[in-house]
């Protein structure tokens, strides 16, 4: 085990211990698989992108991808679908630079917003299209296991660049 999780472990040992969680053996090696798994939240290099070149300006449309998740303030899941769509401009990517994308960026805590404001930014910076949305839909756990305690689809719709009335109608009949 590496310092870095053993002393995680231990911190969340004794917070577990402060609000009375002991004495269970199904919890014994909790502390550590706690540490282990916020470990694989951190933020990972983004997936590299070989742009090709293209004169095609139809639109691209990537939908249904999932996603997991945690609220950067409660630490709890949320998950869902993403949908992207971009019109090129000289550029695009292969399909399955989206997906990668979309995990890398997802893996770290966050919120639902700043998730899609790093995808466009993310594809911006890559391919430079004319213009570029993503739609995303997850139930967040945070809302329906504290506070609110509702459930629902949380939906996140943002999109940059020149006017699309195709990228929108795209956007909107996504599942």
């Amino acid at each position: 085990m590496s310092p870095d999780i053993k002393l995680a472990a231990e911190h969340f040992a004794q917070a577990l211990a402060a609000l009375g969680f002991t004495g269970d053996p199904e919890m014994v090696q909790t502390p550590v698989q706690l540490a282990e798994f916020l470990a694989e939240l951190r933020p990972a290099p983004l997936p590299e992108v070989a742009p090709l070149a293209t004169r095609s300006h139809d639109l691209v449309v990537i939908r249904d991808l999932p996603f997991h998740s945690l609220c950067a303030h409660h630490l709890l899941p949320f998950f869902g679908h993403c949908t992207i769509a971009y019109r090129p401009a000289g550029r695009i990517a292969g399909f399955g630079w989206f997906p990668r994308l979309l995990t890398a960026l997802s893996r770290r805590p966050q919120l639902q917003e700043r998730l899609g404001e790093a995808l466009i930014d993310a594809i911006e910076d890559a391919l430079c299209p004319s213009a570029v949305g993503v739609r995303i839909v997850a139930r967040q756990l945070c809302v329906e296991l504290r506070g609110a305690r509702s459930d629902g689809r949380f939906e996140l719709l943002a999109r940059r660049g020149e006017a699309d009335a195709a990228l929108d109608r795209a956007l909107q009949g996504a599942s």
